[in-house]
């Protein structure tokens, strides 16, 4: 089972509802071995109301980075089928909905399967 931060979720939340109406969008990184999600990696994204990009030319390449994770602002945080396919170079990936809280984060595996989540102080 997966493992995320407690503090790993706050700052993506804040930082999603910062971004408000626009997405929000970074990367997951960690330790694969372990299954344990501590941080966020922030890079360069095109960000508007109902979409975020990234250029893959600016992701590091470093194996700590394990998932993706965005915000649908306003909306379901049930992935769309541009999300799924995205979601298939990752291991974990996650969708912030509406109230960009805690409890509006969905956790989905590479084939946007919804995953169980252990969130650790």
């Amino acid at each position: 089972m997966w493992k995320i931060s407690l503090s790993t979720i706050k700052d993506a939340c804040a930082a999603a509802k910062n971004y408000y109406p626009d997405e929000f969008m970074c990367f997951l990184g960690g330790n694969e071995k372990k299954n344990i999600i501590n941080e966020i990696v922030l890079v360069p994204t095109t960000n508007g109301e109902e979409f975020s990009s990234v250029w893959e030319g600016v992701i590091p390449i470093d194996k700590s980075i394990l998932g993706s994770l965005h915000s649908h602002p306003g909306s379901s945080a049930r992935p769309s089928e541009e999300d799924k396919k995205f979601f298939q170079k990752y291991s974990i990936n996650v969708i912030i909905g509406g109230r960009f809280e805690q409890n509006d984060c969905r956790f989905y595996d590479n084939r946007a399967n919804p995953l169980k989540i252990e969130i650790t102080d």
